[in-house]
Order: C-alpha cells, then sequence, then structure tokens
C-alpha cells in the first residue's frame, strides 16, 4: 500500500501563485562603474551575463531589479559583474555558497555583496588523463571531456565501462565550471588504484546554457513556461555521442557497462533515461533530482512501469535549500520527503537496497555541487564496484 499511497500524494495538483520579488543589493563602494551588476540562478540558467537580468542603480552603491518568481519556489543565486570571473565573493575574497531562498509571496530582499572577483581566470583543477572533444553535429559541437582510468594507455587490450555525466563543465575542471566542480577525476585517481572503484571511462558533456532547462525535462512545465526537450536530448546521446565513444575509445558495452549520473534536473533526466532508455543505461546515478518538475510528473510515471534490469543510485539532503521556516519559525524542508516517497515506489517494483538500490540522505547537506561531489564517492563505488 505504500507506494500507492506515494502516488497519490505525489500527484496531487499543485497551486502557482506568481510574485514579484525585489532584490536589493548594496555593492563594495570600489566597484568599477564600468561593469553591472547581473543577478545568476538556477531559475535562468546560471548565466553570468544575460542582459534580462541586469539590475538597475539607484545610487549610493545600490542595485535593483524586479523578478517574477513563483510563491514557494526556492531559488539558489549570485550577483555577477557580468561574468563568472566577476562574481561576489565573501569579506575576505574568499569563494561563497550560493545564496538560498524561498520566495513567501511578493517581498524585498535587501542584500549586501561583500567583494568581487577581480577579473582573474580560475585554475585548472584537472587531474589524470583527461581529453577535450568535439563531435561533428552532436549539439552544436559543445565541449565533451573522457577520463581515460589509470593505466588505460599501459593496457592497450583492456576494455572499460563508462559512465556518462550531465552538466559536463562541473565535473572535472574549477575553471570551467559555473557552480563548482564535482572533483570526479581526483575522487577516482585515488579509489580505482585503491581497488574500490572498477577502472571506467568517464564522459561528460557540457549542458546548453540557457537550453539547460528544456534539455534536462521530459515534459513541458506550464508553471516554468518551458521544458519538455529532455527525449529529443537524450536521443542525441544515444543515437550521436555513444556510438563515437564506442568507436574512438576502449569501452565496455551494453547496459550493465554503461552508466548515466546527473544532479538536480540532471538527475530527473538520469531517472528518466533509466526508465525509458534501460536497454542503454543500466547504472543510474541520481543525485538530488527534480522530482516535483511538472507536477511530479517523473514519480507517477515510473509508478506505472514495471521494474527494469538496472542499479539505481539515488540520494538528497536534508537541507537541500538551506534555513527555511514555517509560520512557527520551525525549520522545514520537504525535498527528502519526495526522494522517501520515490524510495518506497522503487522498493515496490522490487528493487533491494543494497543490491541494486542505493538511497542516500545526506544530513545537512544543500543543493549544490560541493555536497554532489563529497557524495560521488559513495556512489560511483556502488554502481562500478572494485575487487578490493
Amino acid at each position: 500500500m505504500k507506494p500507492l499511497a506515494a502516488l497519490i500524494v505525489l500527484l496531487l495538483p499543485i497551486t502557482v501563485i506568481a510574485a514579484e520579488v525585489t532584490f536589493r543589493v548594496t555593492v563594495p563602494a570600489e566597484t568599477d562603474p564600468g561593469y553591472t551588476v547581473h543577478i545568476a540562478g538556477d531559475f535562468q540558467s546560471w548565466q553570468p551575463g544575460n542582459s534580462d537580468y541586469e539590475l538597475t542603480s539607484t545610487g549610493d552603491h545600490l542595485w535593483e531589479i524586479v523578478l517574477p518568481l513563483e510563491t514557494g519556489q526556492a531559488i539558489q543565486y549570485k550577483f555577477t559583474l557580468g561574468d563568472w570571473s566577476r562574481v561576489e565573493k565573501g569579506p575576505k575574497g574568499q569563494e561563497i555558497q550560493n545564496r538560498l531562498h524561498k520566495i513567501t509571496g511578493d517581498e524585498t530582499l535587501e542584500l549586501e555583496v561583500a567583494s568581487w572577483a577581480h577579473g582573474e581566470a580560475r585554475q585548472p583543477s584537472k587531474t589524470g588523463n583527461i581529453e577535450q572533444i568535439t563531435l561533428p553535429d552532436f549539439l552544436d559541437d559543445r565541449p565533451v571531456w573522457v577520463y581515460l582510468p589509470p593505466g588505460y594507455e599501459k593496457e592497450p587490450d583492456r576494455r572499460y565501462p563508462v559512465l556518462y555525466m550531465m552538466d559536463g563543465q562541473n565535473v572535472f575542471d574549477d575553471a570551467t565550471s559555473f557552480a563548482g566542480e564535482w572533483k570526479v577525476d581526483e575522487t577516482l585517481e585515488e579509489l580505482i588504484p585503491a581497488g574500490k572503484v572498477a577502472p571506467l571511462i568517464v564522459v561528460a558533456v557540457a549542458n546548453g546554457g540557457d537550453r539547460r532547462t528544456k534539455e534536462y525535462t521530459p515534459w513541458y512545465s506550464a508553471d516554468h513556461e518551458t521544458g519538455g526537450g529532455g527525449g529529443k536530448h537524450l536521443k542525441k546521446w544515444i543515437n550521436d555521442l555513444l556510438p563515437h565513444i564506442n568507436a574512438n575509445y576502449r569501452t565496455l558495452t551494453g547496459p550493465e557497462n554503461t552508466g548515466l549520473a546527473g544532479s538536480s534536473l540532471g538527475g530527473l533526466m538520469a531517472l528518466y533515461a533509466a526508465y525509458t532508455h534501460p536497454e542503454v543505461f543500466g547504472k543510474i546515478g541520481s543525485f538530488s533530482p527534480t522530482l516535483g518538475w511538472a507536477g511530479g510528473r517523473l514519480p507517477g510515471m515510473i509508478a506505472k512501469k514495471d521494474k527494469p534490469d538496472i542499479t539505481i543510485y539515488m540520494d538528497m539532503g536534508t537541507r537541500e535549500w538551506g534555513n527555511f521556516r514555517d509560520d512557527d519559525g520551525n525549520e522545514i524542508d520537504d525535498s527528502i520527503d519526495g526522494l522517501r516517497r520515490m524510495r518506497d515506489i522503487l522498493v515496490g517494483q522490487g528493487f533491494v537496497a543494497g543490491w541494486d538500490l542505493m538511497v542516500a540522505e545526506g544530513e545537512g547537506d544543500r543543493h549544490n555541487e560541493t555536497f554532489w561531489s563529497q557524495r560521488f564517492p559513495g556512489a560511483v563505488t556502488f554502481l562500478f564496484p572494485g575487487d578490493s
């Protein structure tokens, strides 16, 4: 009965109320007047210099923008001076976490930027053997990074399983990331030689910037007025990317050797792929999946299907969206409840925890790359176990 009850909860209609949110931010007095302050966040695909998200100067180092958002919507954002090399920093110039806020209705947020990055390029942080390639006619020649495991060049007859990852800018290198890197290369360079993870190839594909939301969602969302390109996007991977990788690298093929992982909307897409293309992707890593997209349509779809022969890792932080409080001042964050309902659906289908299903809860973890990178070792160890 639990899976049925979970399905009923997930499919309840959601009433969305539009809100006008004013972001009013004080910037440092030494801010170069030649630059314009921008807001970048998950609600606009993390575009640091989008002209639609320029703030207006109101004098005395104050800048302001009014955005239409949804009451109840949880957002992450930062301020920039037009690109990530001039993103806001802490009082001592240190990196800071994404700002978090849950929309309560029409409201004004009084904010302050402590300092700015000074336009310096972030230093590359890649480790190990990583190649950057482009494929003709594949997603407008966007970058694809390929990590080759230790020993790849020394064992010319050996073949390897492959893990495909979304949001490729953030997988290996801080210099290309828009929100921090996952340190997948550093993790594998440690765990593979230790025998904790099987030697594997990782293929990371850059997202499409302002096309990310459409490409990483299987269905259109009337609430967000976008989405629905996920199925077509996934077929480009299957029809163009996978054959190229298999032809040019020494891969093991078949779903038992092919994984797909992503976070947030990427986590949503990984689970969607598990049930629409189990003949291709047999190992799924879904980090903080956006299960409520399009009214919770993905859990509803999955609940109607039979169990595929795949292995799933799925997780969520207990404080995905930070310190949100109810009317009585109690901290709340119901994202983890969606993960638990999804777990119940999968268990009801026949998945066995510890065998072909792992569901992890990150105590105190939030919705960003820092915490996904911390949970990645547990995920890759479960999906691609070594021999130690």
